[in-house]
C-alpha cells in the first residue's frame, strides 16, 4: 500500500498539487467546450442549404429534366448541383473556412505534449542513479490583447465572406438567365424547323409536279433543274434546323446540370404583356442598379475587407499579450522543473525583416485591385442599363410594329392564296403557309429577345424573374396552357 501511494504521489502529486492539477484539467476542458460551442454557433449562423455532394467521380447528378418541360419549371428549377453554382459555392465555402481559421487564432489553444528519454546523469546530479527522464505536460494558451489586429483580421474575413455569399447569389441568377436563354433557343429551333419543313414540302411538290409535266413535254430540263436546286437547298436548311433542335436540347440539359435525359416537349410561355410594360428611365435604372446589383455589392464588401486587412497590416509590429497555464509531470525531479506555471506574457516584435512593409504593400495592392474592379463594374452597369432601356424601347416600338405587319401580311396572303386555290386558279397554297410560319418565328424571336432584356433588368436590380416576366401570381401574364413544341413535330 505504501508503495502504491508513493507511485501515485510520484505521478500525480499530493495535497495542493492535486487540486491544482484538477483545476487546470477542468479549465482546459471548459476551454475546449467553449471552442466547440463557438464553432457550432458559427455554423448555425449560415442559413444556406448544405453543399452539394461531391463523390470521387464528380457531382451527384440530380433528377433528370421532365419529358415535358414547362416555363414555370424552368424558373423554379433547383440549381444546387449546377456546375457554375457549385463552383461559386466552393469559393464561398473556402472563404468560410478562412474565416474560421482566423477566428481560431483568438480562441483558447490547448496542447498536450510529452517525451520518453533515457539519460546518463552527470557527477553533480542530485539523482545520479536515475536514468528515466520522461515528461508529460498540458498547456493552455489564450491571446488576451493585440491592439486590435485580430479584430481587423476578423472584420476583413467577415466582409470577404459576405461578398462571396453575394457572388454566390449573383451566380445563381446568372445561371438562371443562361437556362432561360437556352430554353428560348429550343423553342426557336423548333419553330424554325417547322417553317423550313413546310417550305421543303411545298418545293418537293412543285419539283415532283414539274417532273410529271416533263414527261408530257410541258416543261424543260432547265425548269426541272431550277426546281430541284430549290428543293435541295430547302432540304439542307431543314436538316441543319433539325440538328439544331437536338443541339439546343442538349445545351439546355447540360447547362441545368441534368444531362441524363433531353426534354422532348417544351411549353411556349405567353409574354405579350412585356410589350406594354412601362420602360424605366435610364437614370432611375442606373441609380437602382448601382444600389442593388449583387456583383457590385460583393465588390463593396471585399473593399471593406481590404481596408481592414490594410489596418491590420499597419499594426503588424505592435505588441501582443497572451496568458498561458502549464501543468507538467517529470519522472526525474530538478530544481528548475515546476509542476505548475501560470503567467501573462508580452511579445513585442522589434524587427521582422521587412515583413510589415511587404504585408502593407500586399494589402494596398489588393485594395487597389478591388477599387479598379468596382469602377469597372459601375461603368458596365451604366453602359448596360442604358443599352437595356434602349433595346427594350426598340423591341416595344419598331419590333412590335414589324411583327404586327408581318402577321397582317401573312394572314392576308394566306386568305388570298386560299381563295385562288378554291377558284382553281392556283395549284396549291404556295408560300402562304411558310409565310405564316416565318411570321410566327419572327414574333417569337422578338418576344423572347424582349423577355431576355427584361430578365437582364431583373438581374441588374436584384429582382425575381417571376415578378418581372410574369407579373403578380394569378395575373394576366401567367403562363397559359399554351402550345407545346416537340422534337417530333412534322408538317
Amino acid at each position: 500500500m505504501e508503495a502504491t501511494r508513493m507511485v501515485k504521489a510520484r505521478l500525480f502529486g499530493t495535497g495542493q498539487s492535486v487540486g491544482r492539477g484538477r483545476s487546470i484539467v477542468l479549465a482546459a476542458l471548459a476551454s475546449c467546450l467553449l471552442v466547440g460551442f463557438a464553432d457550432s454557433k458559427a455554423l448555425a449562423a449560415d442559413n444556406l442549404p448544405p453543399p452539394p455532394t461531391v463523390e470521387d467521380d464528380g457531382l451527384v447528378e440530380p433528377e433528370a429534366l421532365p419529358d415535358k418541360l414547362t416555363f414555370d419549371q424552368v424558373l423554379d428549377l433547383p440549381l444546387e448541383n449546377q456546375y457554375g453554382v457549385v463552383g461559386a459555392r466552393a469559393r464561398y465555402e473556402r472563404r468560410r473556412a478562412e474565416q474560421e481559421m482566423i477566428r481560431s487564432s483568438n480562441r483558447p489553444q490547448v496542447t498536450v505534449d510529452g517525451r520518453l528519454r533515457y539519460v546518463e546523469p552527470g557527477d553533480l546530479a542530485v539523482e545520479n542513479d536515475q536514468h528515466d527522464d520522461h515528461r508529460a505536460g498540458l498547456s493552455l494558451r489564450q491571446k488576451l490583447f493585440d491592439f486590435g489586429r485580430q479584430q481587423d483580421r476578423e472584420a476583413a474575413a467577415e466582409a470577404r465572406l459576405v461578398g462571396e455569399r453575394l457572388s454566390l447569389l449573383d451566380e445563381q441568377k446568372r445561371q438562371r438567365l443562361a437556362i432561360l436563354r437556352a430554353y428560348f433557343d429550343v423553342l426557336l429551333a423548333d419553330q424554325r424547323y417547322q417553317a423550313l419543313n413546310e417550305r421543303m414540302a411545298i418545293l418537293f411538290i412543285r419539283y415532283d409536279r414539274a417532273r410529271d409535266r416533263r414527261e408530257l413535254g410541258q416543261t424543260s430540263d432547265y425548269d426541272i433543274a431550277v426546281f430541284e436546286r430549290d428543293y435541295q437547298d430547302a432540304m439542307l436548311q431543314r436538316a441543319r434546323a433539325d440538328a439544331d433542335r437536338r443541339l439546343t436540347r442538349r445545351h439546355l440539359a447540360e447547362i441545368t446540370g441534368r444531362p441524363g435525359r433531353l426534354p422532348r416537349s417544351l411549353e411556349a410561355p405567353s409574354l405579350t404583356r412585356l410589350f406594354e410594360r412601362e420602360v424605366p428611365a435610364v437614370g432611375d435604372l442606373i441609380e437602382t442598379a448601382l444600389q442593388e446589383d449583387l456583383a457590385l455589392n460583393a465588390l463593396r464588401h471585399r473593399h471593406d475587407g481590404s481596408k481592414s486587412d490594410l489596418t491590420a497590416a499597419r499594426g503588424g509590429n505592435l505588441p501582443s499579450i497572451h496568458g498561458e497555464v502549464n501543468a507538467d509531470h517529470y519522472s526525474r525531479e530538478g530544481a528548475t522543473r515546476d509542476p505548475f506555471r501560470a503567467g501573462v506574457y508580452i511579445e513585442f516584435p522589434l524587427f521582422r525583416g521587412g515583413a510589415r512593409d511587404a504585408e502593407i504593400a500586399a494589402a494596398q495592392a489588393d485594395r487597389m485591385g478591388v477599387v479598379a474592379r468596382m469602377a469597372e463594374r459601375e461603368a458596365d452597369i451604366r453602359r448596360y442599363a442604358t443599352e437595356l432601356v434602349e433595346m427594350i424601347r426598340v423591341h416595344q416600338s419598331i419590333g412590335k410594329q414589324r411583327i404586327d405587319a408581318l402577321d397582317s401580311y401573312a394572314d392576308l396572303n394566306f386568305m388570298r392564296n386560299q381563295t385562288l386555290y378554291q377558284m382553281e386558279k392556283a395549284a396549291d397554297l404556295g408560300d402562304a403557309m411558310t409565310e405564316m410560319s416565318m411570321a410566327k418565328l419572327e414574333r417569337m424571336q422578338t418576344t423572347y429577345a424582349l423577355a431576355m432584356r427584361w430578365a437582364e433588368v431583373a438581374l441588374l436590380t436584384n429582382q425575381s424573374l417571376e415578378a418581372v416576366l410574369l407579373g403578380e401570381p394569378g395575373g394576366s401574364d401567367e403562363v397559359n396552357g399554351g402550345e407545346d413544341t416537340t422534337e417530333d413535330e412534322r408538317s
